[in-house]
């Protein structure tokens, strides 16, 4: 059952913006509102959409601007266009962030052996529909419902209904969730990847990333990475590509804020 903010949310957040930006600030956030929910209007009705050759059931995805963006068939754009452009077919895929699947299915699909992908996502309201859609169009990448981590054996988050935009490291949303926590290096261990590739959209954590696991990230023949700059900073942001760049690595092509990176030395 899809489940709307409640009133007191809904005035909360009013008084919040009011209380640090007055009338100007509660005026903008209402006909943002306003113009969100006449969008949301206009795709509810939309029972499926399909993006390059990916199929997606709408009915599974919560009321939000993933919906918008996947009836727009703005779901994922770079991703989509930089994918079959530099993914090497011939290796393995580890992908952290698979949200509801879209990129997962496109990538699966691009694959010389398919099974050798394996899909990891920290937000368990985003499972039962990444679940849905790998099935649906008899994708074969395994899901794990596990979250990056360094220092600790589980990580507690709040999710939000918006899947496209969750974070570990969000302070608001939904009711809090505790999941297993992983690290590049377990998964590449445990399936024996000599090389692979990585597509990595985790909003942030990819700071966390390429700063404790450097080493592994050398056996990456390809990146394919969402920076976020908005969430970590741009000074992080450049540290982590420079980090990158030490590791080897060089940007053959970006688009928007996604960034392709190639390993010179493999």
């Amino acid at each position: 059952m899809l489940r709307f903010p409640d009133v007191s949310r809904k005035l909360s957040t009013t008084y919040r913006i009011f209380h640090d930006e007055g009338v100007t600030g509660v005026t903008h956030f209402l006909r943002w509102r306003l113009d969100y929910e006449m969008r949301l209007h206009a795709v509810r009705k939309v029972k499926s959409v399909t993006l390059d050759g990916c199929t997606v059931n709408m009915k599974g995805v919560p009321d939000s601007e993933t919906k918008i963006d996947l009836a727009k068939e703005d779901y994922e754009v770079a991703e989509r266009h930089l994918v079959p452009k530099y993914l090497d077919r011939t290796l393995p895929v580890i992908e952290l962030g698979g949200c509801i699947g879209v990129i997962a299915c496109i990538t699966n699909r691009l694959l010389v052996s398919p099974d050798l992908h394996v899909v990891i996502e920290a937000n368990p309201l985003a499972i039962p529909l990444l679940t849905e859609t790998r099935d649906s169009n008899q994708c074969k990448f395994q899901i794990l419902n596990k979250a990056l981590a360094y220092d600790a054996p589980s990580v507690t988050f709040r999710p939000t209904l918006n899947l496209l935009a969750n974070s570990v490291q969000r302070k608001t949303g939904e009711e809090p969730v505790t999941v297993p926590a992983t690290a590049l290096r377990d998964i590449v261990k445990e399936r024996k990847f000599d090389s692979f590739n990585l597509i990595c959209d985790i909003e942030g954590s990819e700071w966390d990333l390429v700063m404790n696991e450097g080493d592994v990230l050398q056996k990456a023949s390809t990146i394919i990475l969402e920076t976020h700059a908005r969430f970590i900073g741009e000074a992080r942001n450049a540290q982590l590509l420079a980090k990158l760049g030490e590791l080897g690595f060089q940007i053959v092509d970006q688009e928007a804020t996604v960034v392709v990176l190639k390993q010179s030395h493999i």
